[in-house]
């Protein structure tokens, strides 16, 4: 008996593992915003700055769960801050040149975000300088309840989300392959990638969230943001979740090597509860 209980955590312990989203652990920045001290310290990576001072005022937001497998709570927290229209956050990736030009051509952004307006709202703008230029992400949240995504230069998706409800978006980017963006796991839209070097490539230490030249980021609330030197997989994306069926909280994150790694442990921890078991 004591073996069978035994197989039977083994096998419970490899279903959590897939029961948390992964994230890849070769991200190059993540911040949580934690609270009001330091509500943009890097938890991976360097410090956010802000355009303004008195932007990113720190509240508690929904309960997120981010961790690794040996301790799926170890960056638990519910911080979250507000952007407000012509202020902008400056993220600084860690990036460097890739995709066959001097600049950033493959490359992966998350989110986890709610728009408390109506209206446009620019997600990310890549230029030196915010408010310089227009953006280059958009919600268009006129009708959250019904909000689009996307950019004019690939088109907007087919697809509607309630954009007054929290969602997890990513954007994965490849210059001269496609330009894909995703709501809680679900590719929204898969258009295709401008030239290298192009209008989304990026510097490697420097782009802006939620900035345009002319005022179209509505207010919204922010309450995680990641980022990889690569171009991540719909594969890889789909099992980040987000705000799955209206949950209050979104799907947990385990940072781990590879997602392969968690298989091949898992069918290494089935095979060995079948061991116990024949054993009883």
């Amino acid at each position: 008996m004591k073996r069978l209980v035994l197989a039977l955590a083994i096998v419970a312990v490899a279903g959590s593992a897939f029961a948390a989203g992964i994230l890849p652990n070769d991200m190059t920045g993540l911040w949580r915003f934690q609270n009001s001290a330091d509500k943009l310290k890097a938890t991976i990576g360097v410090d956010l700055t802000t355009s303004n001072a008195g932007n990113s005022a720190p509240f508690l937001g929904p309960w997120t769960m981010i961790g690794v497998p040996a301790n799926a709570g170890l960056y638990a927290d519910g911080g979250i801050v507000q952007e407000r229209a012509w202020d902008y956050l400056t993220v600084n990736p860690s990036f460097s040149a890739n995709g066959g030009g001097g600049y950033v051509n493959e490359y992966t952004v998350l989110i986890d975000y709610v728009a408390t307006s109506d209206g446009w709202n620019s997600l990310f703008q890549t230029n030196w300088d915010g408010n310089t230029s227009d953006g280059d992400l958009w919600i268009n949240g006129t009708n959250r309840a019904a909000s689009t995504i996307g950019v004019g230069a690939v088109g907007y998706s087919a697809q509607t989300f309630d954009s007054s409800q929290w969602h997890r978006i990513v954007w994965s980017i490849d210059n001269g392959s496609f330009f894909r963006v995703y709501v809680d796991g679900n590719l929204f839209l898969d258009g295709a990638g401008q030239a290298v070097d192009g209008r989304w490539s990026l510097y490697p230490d420097r782009f802006n969230l939620f900035a345009d030249n002319d005022w179209e980021d509505q207010w919204g609330l922010v309450g995680t943001v990641a980022t990889w030197n690569r171009a991540l997989t719909t594969s890889e994306i789909s099992q980040m979740g987000g705000w799955l069926g209206g949950s209050a909280t979104p799907t947990e994150l385990l940072i781990i090597p590879e997602p392969t790694t968690i298989s091949l442990l898992t069918m290494g921890l089935l095979g060995a509860a079948v061991w116990f078991w024949r054993r009883r």
